[in-house]
This record gives structure tokens, C-alpha cells and sequence, in this order.
């Protein structure tokens, strides 16, 4: 009975952890990240974080399936029956960094919205429910049974994430990147079929 109490504990601690963790990565960045720092806010030794999380890096992948699962929360509860108006809000919520900071656009973004980019995690399972959330989307959009969904939801996020290195580089602009994302997905760069 100990044991299955210490396990409860320790889930619960690593959560509230995480969450605290989740803050202070949004804040510094994963660079200005200090354990030390986090233990400090936390009241706690950089040894019962260590023993929670492994290290620094292990903790950040913590982070990103966090931050992939608000962001998949968000989308099921916006999510209605128009699958238009479903990827326009897929991309609202992950271009949300960008729009916001838009007039600080000097700043450097110290909080990485690039969680999507994340190679560590691409096996996760909230990666693949992302995924299938724009399959649902998608396969309203394209009905067609010859159509291979994953393949147009892999192309989607990609091109989403595209867009983002775009910004980035000074190159769109935050008020039409989500229209422009939709218009080159659904029409191509020449806005006609080929």
C-alpha cells in the first residue's frame, strides 16, 4: 500500500512540477531554462527534479506533449461542423505566438512556439490525435474515397509550419497568415488546377 502511495505522490508532484516548469519554459525559453532556477520557484531541490524528470531535456519533451495537448484540447472544443472554419482554427491557435507578438515583431520570441517542430515527440500518440483531427477536417473537404487523408494532413501541418519559418524570416505578415495558409493549400501558388 506504501508503494502504491508514494507512486500517487510522486505523479502528483511531477505534475504540479510540470506545470510550474510549463510556465517558466514559456517565460525564459528552453535556452534560459534552469533547473536550478525552477527548483528555487518550486521550494524544492534540483535533485527531486532531476529524479522526477532525468534532466533538463527529458523535462522540455515533457513540456512539448503538454503544450500538444492543451493545443489538441483547444481544438476538440472549437471543433463544429464546418471543416473549413475547423483548419482556419487549427492554425489560428497555432500561429496564436505569432499574431500576438506581431507588433513586437523586433523581440526576440523567447517562449519557442516551434513545439510542432519537435522531432522527439513525432511518435507520440497526441501527434497522431492532431492528425486525425485534420483528417476528420480534410476528408469533408475532399470526400473522395481515392484520397489519401493522412497524407493531405501531413502536407497541411507542414505547410502550416512553413508559414511560421516564413514569418519568421520577416517574409508574411501575422494578419493574413492564416487566410494565405488556406488559400495556397486549397488552390496551389497559381490559385488554379493544373
Amino acid at each position: 500500500m506504501k508503494q502504491v502511495i508514494n507512486e500517487e505522490l510522486n505523479r502528483v508532484k511531477k505534475e504540479l512540477y510540470l506545470n510550474a516548469a510549463a510556465r517558466y519554459f514559456d517565460e525564459t525559453g528552453y535556452k534560459h531554462f534552469k533547473i536550478s532556477d525552477l527548483a528555487k520557484e518550486l521550494e524544492t531541490s534540483v535533485g527531486t527534479i532531476y529524479n522526477l524528470f532525468g534532466s533538463k531535456e527529458d523535462l522540455y519533451v515533457e513540456y512539448l506533449i503538454l503544450k500538444m495537448e492543451i493545443f489538441l484540447a483547444n481544438l476538440k472544443a472549437h471543433e463544429d461542423s464546418d471543416p473549413l472554419e475547423n483548419l482556419k482554427i487549427y492554425l489560428t491557435f497555432k500561429y496564436a505566438q505569432f499574431i500576438q507578438t506581431e507588433h513586437h515583431r523586433d523581440e526576440p520570441i523567447t517562449n519557442d512556439p516551434y513545439f510542432f517542430h519537435k522531432l522527439e515527440i513525432s511518435n507520440h500518440r497526441v501527434v497522431e490525435d492532431i492528425y486525425q483531427y485534420l483528417v476528420r477536417q480534410l476528408r469533408m473537404l475532399v470526400p473522395s474515397e481515392n484520397t489519401n487523408h493522412k497524407h493531405l494532413a501531413i502536407l497541411f501541418k507542414k505547410l502550416s509550419d512553413g508559414f511560421i519559418e516564413s514569418y519568421l524570416y520577416g517574409e508574411c505578415q501575422a494578419e493574413q497568415i492564416v487566410d494565405e495558409t488556406i488559400e495556397i493549400f486549397l488552390h496551389g501558388v497559381r490559385g488554379q488546377n493544373v
